[in-house]
């Protein structure tokens, strides 16, 4: 479904001054732990259901579906929870966000990193 497994912890040069790298290993480590606690349930999932697929009329991928679409807003949550934590602060704002693959048509979710525009403070109204 394009969630990966686990998120590269290696830390980006383009962050290099925004954010210190233990920071960063920090987050994505929040998030791997998140897929290695989520993921296992959705392959079990996903076995049964493609076994069962014929019989049920694909009705039996529904819970991998679901599961799948739990994951995933748990992740949403959790960047959520590390935006306002540290990383708006720093001017900085994670999300999960589905691009097509590079190698085929096939879509994967990424960790996008944006910089926030800075506010001109000392501007008038």
């Amino acid at each position: 479904f394009g969630l990966s497994n686990k998120f590269d912890t290696e830390f980006p040069s383009v962050l290099t001054g925004k954010v210190a790298p233990e920071e960063f290993k920090t987050s994505i480590s929040r998030v791997n732990a998140c897929l290695r606690k989520n993921l296992p349930i959705n392959v079990k999932w996903l076995l049964c259901g493609c076994l069962c697929c014929c019989c049920t009329l694909g009705c039996s991928l529904w819970p991998v579906v679901c599961l799948n679409k739990r994951t995933r807003r748990s992740i949403h949550k959790l960047l959520e929870w590390e935006n306002n934590r540290l990383y708006h602060k720093l001017g900085l704002h994670w999300k999960l966000s589905k691009r097509k693959c590079e190698t085929s048509n096939m879509m994967e979710y990424v960790i996008l990193i944006e910089f926030l525009p800075k506010y001109p403070i000392f501007r008038p109204d």
